[in-house]
């Protein structure tokens, strides 16, 4: 196999957790790939991260930024949408529509770091998005034991999943430290309310990110209310593992298969090539 590249990717939505995952990771890697995934329902303004990304580029040179879109939507498909109501006795929609479309990007950020031979792939969690009642924008995936597991899966695979923001300080040290890179700061990550009032402003046009309007419906007695969500994170961590062992493993072996190549040599290969750069035998 091809030696594994010094290279990661990071799951870009061009929000200020993202951004400055990025921004850490350059600090190691030769190259940061910034991936962002259209995942096809109800999501909108795809292409708002692009200033960003090009001022990654200016502040960090062409040669180590690339950036692609990718389409998810079948991921998305067999982890969550086809199971939707099926599962709907186990897990409420928090956890099968917005957890369940949290794992298929991270299935997909597992599948690009495997196809371009990169060490790993991140994403932009953080403990402060933790759901508490001092957070009704917590988001499940955020849980310490759902980070850990998503950890351990991709570890199986020989590739390392990063969570570089995850104890990076408070939302505001995250802002201002991009705020003195140049970067844009997408208008709802300056706190502004999800309600309708915190929306039907002009500024809220200026995003960095795309605009996914399946979860605002999702959340829409948070948004309207202010009542938070009913999360939980043994069920959380339930589903992901679950969905992992019977989806998950099964769309990386598929992937793999269509291109002819055996998904159980290649992660052999990896581990083989890894444990000699550890024993300093090969140059990374």
């Amino acid at each position: 196999m091809e030696s594994v590249k010094n290279e990661v990717a990071v799951m870009f939505s061009g929000g200020i957790d993202s951004l400055l995952a990025s921004v850490l990771l350059l600090q190691k890697y030769d190259r940061v790939h910034l991936i962002t995934f259209d995942k096809g329902y109800l999501e909108f303004g795809i292409k708002n991260n692009t200033p960003n990304v090009e001022r990654l580029k200016t502040a960090f040179g062409e040669d180590r930024i690339t950036h692609q879109v990718i389409d998810i939507k079948q991921i998305v498909k067999r982890i969550s949408v086809s199971k939707i109501f099926g599962d709907r006795k186990d897990y409420n929609i928090e956890i099968r529509w917005c957890v369940g479309c949290r794992l298929s990007m991270n299935t997909g950020g597992l599948l690009y770091a495997l196809e371009n031979n990169l060490i790993g792939y991140a994403d932009g969690s953080n403990r402060e998005q933790i759901p508490s009642e001092a957070s009704l924008t917590g988001t499940a995936e955020n849980y310490p034991s759902v980070v850990n597991r998503l950890k351990k899966f991709a570890m199986e695979y020989a590739v390392d999943f990063m969570t570089p923001t995850y104890e990076f300080g408070s939302r505001e040290n995250r802002r201002t430290k991009l705020k003195e890179l140049g970067f844009d700061i997408d208008y709802l990550s300056m706190d502004h309310s999800k309600k309708i009032s915190g929306m039907m402003t002009k500024e809220v046009m200026h995003r960095s990110q795309p605009m996914c309007f399946s979860g605002w419906l999702i959340h829409w007695k948070r948004n309207l209310l202010g009542k938070p969500v009913k999360q939980n994170e043994a069920k959380t961590v339930d589903y992901v593992e679950k969905k992992q062992d019977s989806v998950v493993r099964e769309v990386v072996r598929d992937s793999f298969a269509d291109k002819g190549i055996d998904i159980n040599v290649l992660v052999e290969n990896r581990k083989k090539y890894l444990a000699r750069i550890q024993e300093g035998f090969a140059l990374v």
